[in-house]
């Protein structure tokens, strides 16, 4: 495909650039208020966003194709030491509070009835699943203290800073277990996941950190409770957007907030749905391989999320940098990107149609 070291080398350099997308992302919000101000209906105006994520998007992801290609060993060590990739995440952070600010702002302010409301919180909830949440995801694997306290703060501006414990300890050691309820089951609907989803993550994460506190001699209520903090930054959070914009500057932070999780969430179905690992004969699981998730080589939505949909391989290697996670041809593959299979998960018949017949093929090959 890629026949020439020049033609590698121009080809990872508009990746470099690629990754830049997710930031002309945040900006949907703005453009939607300004195509308001040039004369669109501001109720029409305020879907702008989730026309593009959810309409354009998923019809590039069809046009533009595959992205198969993986760097070499020696490509992969250039890219690892390449900064721009660090910094690329650690932007998200302004970027993310910024964005929620404005919507915040606009929701005040901007004349909007009850459709273009609903329709500006899930636009601005939207941007905050793709860049809150999901560059929180991705720095929260790193070793560094700084990418960890960033990854925090992008999940705790989305009010959901249990992911940062429970995805860790609970999802990346059982995914593919009946222990894990972020592995959805074969036949299970994704509303029936998300019911579950909300109503287990916090207090499996409150689970662990109490018994890693208990394993120090330490009650669960300990200032070295680091849900403790991200939850005060979270009620930081709301108190700020009180102190600027009111009661509905609040209701708008947490309603936006409820749709970037729900998005999470619906990508998490979409991640594992169906897929098991093998219970063993000594009674344990057979270990995580690239079998038990699906992936997704779409190349616009790749590079809109970080290479999330490279997903067996991000299990199998779970601080890999992004920029330098593989397609892998042996994994399960979707049909199409995230974007495109969130809106199929929302159809449950469409959905078991599409994905049962894949997802019962591979039991038991993992």
């Amino acid at each position: 495909m890629l026949a020439t070291s020049a033609a590698r080398r121009r080809y990872f350099r508009l990746k470099k650039v690629g990754f830049l997308l997710p930031f002309a992302a945040a900006t949907l919000p703005l453009q939607a208020w300004l195509l308001a101000r040039d004369g669109m209906p501001a109720d029409l105006a305020a879907w702008f966003p989730v026309f593009v994520v959810f309409g354009l998007i998923p019809l590039a992801d069809l046009l533009i194709g595959a992205d198969p290609v993986n760097p070499t060993d020696d490509e992969s060590a250039a890219l690892a030491r390449d900064r721009f990739y660090r910094a690329a995440l650690l932007a998200c952070v302004p970027v993310q509070l910024a964005s929620v600010a404005f919507g915040a702002w606009a929701f005040v302010h901007w004349d909007l009835g009850p459709p273009g409301q609903l329709g500006w919180i899930l636009a601005v909830g939207t941007i905050s699943g793709s860049i809150a949440i999901n560059v929180g995801h991705e720095l929260v694997h790193k070793a560094s203290r700084l990418d960890q306290w960033a990854g925090g703060v992008l999940l705790s501006s989305s009010l959901y800073p249990g992911f940062k414990i429970e995805h860790i300890r609970g999802h990346h050691v059982d995914v593919g277990t009946p222990r894990d309820n972020t592995t959805a089951r074969l036949g299970q609907s994704v509303y029936a996941f998300l019911a579950v989803a909300f109503a287990t993550n916090f207090r499996k994460a409150w689970r662990f950190e109490r018994e890693r506190l208990a394993a120090r001699g330490l009650p669960a209520c300990h200032w070295r409770n680091e849900l403790l903090w991200w939850y005060a930054l979270c009620a930081a959070f709301g108190a700020a957007a009180w102190a600027a914009f009111g009661w509905r500057g609040v209701a708008f932070f947490v309603a936006q907030a409820a749709v970037g999780i729900a998005l999470l969430e619906v990508v998490n179905y979409i991640e594992h749905y169906g897929l098991e690992r093998r219970r063993l004969p000594d009674g344990r699981y057979a270990p995580v391989d690239v079998m038990h998730s699906w992936n997704a080589d779409a190349f616009l939505t790749n590079l809109f999320l970080f290479h999330l949909q490279r997903h067996a391989d991000h299990h199998r290697y779970a601080r890999r940098p992004y920029q330098i996670l593989r397609s892998i041809p042996e994994a399960p593959q979707l049909p199409t990107g995230y974007a495109g299979m969130i809106l199929v998960a929302l159809v449950p018949p469409l959905w078991r149609r599409l994905m049962d017949p894949r997802a019962a093929a591979l039991r038991g090959a993992g």
